[in-house]
């Protein structure tokens, strides 16, 4: 009987860390005392999330393979994408000379939906659902700025919205959507 092999083998590994960066989300709810969102607990807990997801032995156990040179490249660009877009989301608030707690909320909007749209470079590598996933955040995140939700609102449904899709992960994983 011939195994059969998948175009997308690490989309386990993707939902543990989907699940993970969402639980990251939802932490951005804790202020500092100056109202800011403090970082420190999504920093902690996305980077345990990336050193698991990277480590060796993580994607030798959780993949059904090893993603081609193609997917390599990809997920690479996706990277560079994304720190592009983040350091991006700074200039709207600085353009409309915004400060304070609407400076903080503008970038945090554009941050999420730069995060959504980096998305769509992982296509090739995790297929077709990160693309919707995409979708969906840069919708939450378009949302969230035109209806001027409150930004935890906005980092609660974006949080819920990465939980969901890792689990739709693990739940269909592997598959080659």
């Amino acid at each position: 009987m011939k195994e059969e092999t998948y175009k997308y083998p690490r989309q386990f590994i993707v939902g543990v860390w989907l699940i993970t960066v969402g639980i990251a989300m939802m932490t951005l709810v804790i202020k500092l005392p100056n109202g800011i969102p403090n970082a420190a607990y999504f920093g902690v807990i996305y980077a345990l999330g990336m050193f698991w997801q990277l480590n060796s032995r993580t994607r030798k156990r959780f993949s059904v393979g090893s993603g081609t040179i193609r997917q390599k490249k990809w997920a690479n660009r996706s990277i560079v994408i994304l720190m592009a877009l983040v350091f991006l989301s700074f200039l709207p608030a600085q353009m409309m000379h915004l400060s304070g707690m609407q400076a903080v909320y503008v970038t945090w909007v554009m941050i999420l939906i730069g995060v959504g749209l980096h998305f769509f470079a992982f296509i090739p590598v995790h297929g077709k659902i990160i693309g919707i996933l995409g979708l969906v955040i840069v919708l939450n995140g378009l949302f969230g700025l035109f209806v001027r939700l409150p930004l935890d609102m906005i980092f609660s449904s974006d949080g819920l919205i990465k939980i969901i899709f890792g689990l739709v992960y693990l739940k269909v994983s592997p598959i080659n959507f």
